[in-house]
């Protein structure tokens, strides 16, 4: 299985590695949301160079809708990652992808919108223009990926491990709240737990530079469900280490390898962190309350 991680450190490069992890993600402020640790251009440099000489993939993450008035500074950004030789980009806006694909035809595009992409019309649509890779919504049954994957097996994706996004804000709502309760507080990229009144989960949530993002209470957890789409062609998933230690994430990396059988994995994390099937089995439709 190609098991795409996320990364911020020398020492996470090299423990990956290890655990037979397919590619990396580098993530910078400019050009990445939810992540806690952005890289600066030397840290960038360092692990893209390590990345070249073990020879591993490496993907810069562009997650985020790029306003017009951002544009001049994203070419910069993408001026200097290419001096680092990335293996591609992982990207959500379409308009950067065409931008990518004009400019930079050679590097791999990695498309990952989060929500949008629900159905085989989507992903044929969005391979015809350009990209290589294309990560399925979130929001799909386990039935519903499957269908997709039958008919585009090296050419999509899913996101198989970590705390799954429930909404995002480009307002900087923990910085408007503190400044309301009149509250000095530094609260780029920490992290905050949220608990609604009158209800028992407890929901991670965190600001960055771009916005506030607040996840779900429950870490996805589909290693049973990935050998299931595996023998129908699956080849790709992409794994989210926000919040998650380092030697959880490599727990995760080894069950979806196969070296560690699942149930092992799942008792050892299951110690830490709340599991969650999301909706696999449980279509978002059966979940809507309906108003009167």
């Amino acid at each position: 299985m190609n098991v795409f991680v996320p990364i911020q450190n020398m020492k996470q490069m090299h423990e990956v590695i290890s655990c037979d992890a397919f590619a990396v993600i580098l993530s910078t402020a400019f050009c990445s949301v939810k992540t806690q640790n952005p890289l600066n251009n030397s840290e960038l440099t360092q692990l893209a160079k390590e990345a070249l000489q073990k020879e591993i993939p490496w993907y810069l993450s562009v997650n985020r809708m790029i306003l017009q008035s951002e544009w001049k500074a994203l070419e910069r950004e993408i001026v200097f990652a290419e001096t680092l030789a990335p293996t591609g980009y992982i990207v959500s806006d379409l308009g950067v992808m065409h931008y990518l694909k004009k400019y930079y035809p050679d590097r791999k595009i990695v498309l990952q919108t989060d929500t949008t992409i629900t159905q085989s019309h989507d992903t044929g649509i969005l391979l015809s223009m350009g990209a290589d890779l294309v990560v399925l919504a979130r929001e799909l049954t386990l039935d519903e990926i499957t269908e997709i994957v039958r008919q585009y097996p090296n050419h999509t994706a899913i996101s198989a491990f970590g705390y799954q996004v429930m909404s995002t804000s480009s307002r900087p709502l923990l910085s408007n709240y503190f400044q309301h309760i009149h509250k000095d507080e530094n609260v780029l990229y920490q992290r905050y737990t949220l608990q609604e009144e009158g209800r028992m989960e407890r929901y991670p949530a965190m600001q960055d530079e771009h916005g506030f993002h607040i996840f779900a209470p429950g870490v996805l957890e589909i290693f049973d469900e990935v050998r299931a789409l595996e023998e129908v062609g699956m080849k790709n998933v992409m794994i989210d280490t926000l919040f998650i230690d380092d030697e959880t994430v490599l727990t995760a990396i080894q069950a979806l390898n196969q070296k560690i059988n699942p149930d092992v994995a799942k008792a050892e994390i299951s110690k830490k962190y709340p599991l969650t099937k999301a909706l696999y089995y449980t279509a978002t439709s059966a979940v809507k309350v309906v108003s009167e």
